[in-house]
């Protein structure tokens, strides 16, 4: 039978630490790791512009997300509410659902690593719950992001950048003769040439750990 447990909202690694999942030692280096990828991803941002700007501007919050759910209480000084961290990444989550509605209803294809990143921004918002996790739920995301690392790491992702989309409604218009024509924009890019394979394989596996050890706390 499905149920769900109430957790106050509170550091993870304090749970963790009292549990033995997580040791202070390791929340300090998944904390740091993620600042690394922050850092990294911002960079990104800064370079680019357009919808790859904004796709990467997902990575950098996602990841400073990460970093204050892994960050011991002894080195987080900041105290930021875990009702913020949703209102931010479900703000997040709903821009890009809405990105994707607004390309396809205007004749534009979709990139489909916008789906996915839609994905993980709602998965965020359940990180951040204060209100309890539904064991299913969190271990069916567990599996996501294990098999989203796996795919990072083996390239998979690039080639369905590259490959695939979500096609937009197509607008029919009077062309030269009274021709009708019909029009429809390709999907752009998103990962920049840059490799993406640690930083993108290593936030999902952090996640999929994080949702683990979060059950296993229960």
């Amino acid at each position: 039978m499905t149920h769900s447990t109430t957790m106050p909202a509170m550091s993870m690694s304090a749970v963790h630490g009292a549990t033995n999942i997580l040791p202070s030692w390791l929340a300090i280096i998944w904390t740091l790791a993620f600042v690394a990828i922050f850092v990294i991803h911002l960079r990104h941002v800064l370079e680019t512009h357009g919808p790859r700007r904004l796709w990467h501007s997902g990575h950098v919050l996602m990841a400073a997300g990460m970093a204050f759910m892994f960050a011991p209480s002894s080195i987080d000084h900041f105290n930021i509410p875990a009702t913020f961290w949703q209102l931010a990444f479900a703000n997040a989550a709903g821009f890009a659902i809405a990105w994707i509605l607004a390309q396809v209803l205007g004749g534009r294809a979709v990139n489909l690593l916008w789906v996915v990143i839609a994905a993980d921004l709602a998965a965020m918002v359940y990180m951040w719950s204060p209100n309890g996790y539904i064991e299913p739920i969190t271990w069916l995301l567990v599996a996501y992001f294990t098999i989203q690392a796996m795919l990072w790491a083996a390239n998979a992702f690039r080639r369905l950048d590259r490959e695939h989309q979500i096609p937009g409604i197509a607008r029919i218009s009077a062309g030269t003769g009274g021709v009708a024509t019909i029009s429809a924009t390709a999907a752009e890019a998103l990962v920049c040439e840059s490799d993406l394979r640690p930083t993108m394989a290593l936030m999902a596996l952090g996640m999929a750990y994080m949702f683990a050890a979060m059950q296993l706390a229960m």
